[in-house]
Order: C-alpha cells, then sequence, then structure tokens
C-alpha cells in the first residue's frame, strides 16, 4: 500500500502548460499516475498531451472532479493559485514550486490547515509510491521498486540513494516523500510519519535530515506520543557547517546553521535519544532496518 498518492488518485496540475510541468507529466503518466485536468489561466480550453485544460480550479473541480493537486507556479503568483485550490479541498497539494515568498508559504499552509488539505512542500521533487505512479521529478523509476519501507527526505537526489541503498537489503519502497527544501513547509517529518504509522503497508520509514532549523523536534514528540511506532532510521547531514559562521546556506533554502539544537551532531542526539536508529552514511540506512524487519520487503 502507499500514502498520499494511493490507487485512484486523480491528480491535477497547476501551471500544466509550463515546461517543466510539461515534462513531468508525460514521465508521471507512463507510471501509472492518474493525471486528470490541469490549470492554467488564459489557456482554458487547451490540451496537453491529451489533459483537459481549466482557467481555474473551482472550473476544473467542477467539470472533471479531483483529489490531489500537484502545483507548478510562478513564485509571485503563487499565494493566490495555492489558496483558490487549497479551497476546492483535495486531499493534499504538493508544491514543486522554489523561491515562494515566505509569507505566501505560511498563508497556503494556514489555509489548508483550517480546511484539513494536507500541504507538501514547496520546493519539492515530488513523491513516489512505486506501485501507483509518481508525481513531480522524484528520481528515475528504476531505483525505486514496490515494498514497505516510507521515505522521507529534504532532497530528491538522496531519496533515490536511499531507495537504492534499501534494495541492496531486498527492501522496496512503499512511498517516498520530497517535504520540500524551503525554510517554511506545510508538511513535517513528524505529520508525515503520522501518515505512514496508518499504512498497513508501511513497516518501517527511513529519513534524509539536514541541519537546520527545521522541526526534527516534532518526531521526538511523535514517538513519545506513541503517534509513531513502526521502525525508523535517519541519516542527518551537514557537519561540515560546524566549520563554518552561522547562517551558513546548506544549499536549500530550509538548511543552514543556527547554532544549538540545528547542528546535524545535536539532531542526532535528539532523535538518537528518543529511539530513532541513526545511519552514519546511506548505505547503513538498509542493514539497519533489515536487522529490525528480518523478514520481507
Amino acid at each position: 500500500m502507499a500514502i498520499l498518492l494511493t490507487e485512484g488518485t486523480r491528480v491535477c496540475v497547476l501551471g500544466i502548460t509550463g515546461g517543466q510541468a510539461r515534462k513531468d507529466i508525460l514521465r508521471n503518466i507512463e507510471l501509472g499516475t492518474e493525471i486528470v485536468c490541469g490549470v492554467a489561466p488564459g489557456r482554458g480550453g487547451l490540451d496537453v498531451s491529451g489533459i483537459p485544460v481549466f482557467e481555474t480550479a473551482a472550473e476544473a473541480a467542477s467539470e472533471v472532479g479531483y483529489d490531489a493537486v500537484v502545483a507548478y507556479l510562478p513564485p509571485a503568483k503563487a499565494r493566490a493559485a495555492l489558496l483558490d485550490v487549497i479551497d476546492t479541498l483535495p486531499r493534499w497539494v504538493l508544491v514543486i514550486t522554489e523561491g515562494i515568498p515566505v509569507h505566501s508559504s505560511m498563508a497556503a499552509y494556514e489555509r489548508a490547515r483550517q480546511l484539513g488539505v494536507r500541504l507538501v512542500g514547496p520546493n519539492t521533487a515530488g513523491m513516489i509510491s512505486p506501485a501507483v505512479g509518481n508525481v513531480g521529478f522524484t528520481g528515475a523509476s528504476g531505483a525505486f521498486q514496490p515494498g514497505t519501507i516510507g521515505i522521507l527526505s529534504r532532497s530528491g537526489g538522496v531519496t533515490a540513494e536511499i531507495s537504492s541503498m534499501l534494495s541492496r537489503y531486498d527492501f522496496g519502497v512503499s512511498t517516498a516523500v520530497g517535504i520540500g527544501a524551503d525554510a517554511v513547509v506545510g508538511s513535517s517529518f513528524a505529520d508525515l510519519l503520522v501518515e505512514f504509522e496508518a499504512d498497513p503497508g508501511t513497516r518501517g520509514v527511513a529519513m534524509y535530515c539536514e541541519a537546520g532549523p527545521v522541526a526534527e523536534q516534532g518526531i521526538v514528540e511523535a514517538l513519545h506520543q506513541a503517534s509513531y511506532t513502526k521502525p525508523l532510521v535517519a541519516l542527518v547531514a551537514g557537519d561540515y557547517l560546524e566549520d563554518h559562521p552561522p547562517g551558513t546556506s546548506f544549499g536549500h533554502a530550509g538548511s543552514f546553521l543556527a547554532g544549538g539544537d540545528t547542528t546535524a551532531a545535536a539532531k542526532r542526539a535528539m532523535l538518537s535519544a528518543s529511539g530513532v536508529c541513526i545511519a552514519e552514511a546511506s548505505v547503513d540506512i538498509g542493514r539497519h532496518l533489515r536487522s529490525m524487519l528480518p523478514e520481507g520487503r
């Protein structure tokens, strides 16, 4: 089984006429994703690869119907477009766009929270449920085989690396989700761990974290409250930042050193103290999970 991108999910693409969206949806469809419509103001009535395009999200929801959204939007126009599509009440909205102003992301997050819509991203490579399909540009399909391990990651490239390393220990993937690399994201690691906890097809989770002020503290709370109880292995990167002054960027907008518990070492210590198994390198993730889950994919 899987989370979020599950069998029967009907996807709407915001900004479907853009170059990146056009490229990605061909691959998404090839892998099995059911993309039913797109939205592009001023382009209503067109089609992209046979997918109908509508002027507004409300029109698309009324005419075709969808329960999930992937968004490719100009950062300056993202706020209005995201608020509009969230108001149509999909189960989830995944935002590919990088560089959305923080206040716009916060407005979208608050609207989604109020209406019970799961917001993933912004600045995510996407997600893949190998038995179902993918959205965005999450890795090469050959790196992901169906199985029972969930992946949560700040990096699209590392997501594929973790999946490849899991396969060495005969593990496949239920769903891999890029949570987003901006400073403000809609769903935290802890939020998505709760989704995996509820999925009977996920037996454990591998997680890639980075130095910086992103709330791994929520993971500790989820473990202490037993909101997540399955095996969990974490790889935490960013040790080199400790040799640089505070504020040095790791490369992602949300990954920079602010001192204290934002360092990679501090995050490893915090997670380990709460029972999370810490991997020293990506190749160790599958080995640790195999020791906790001796049978099955």
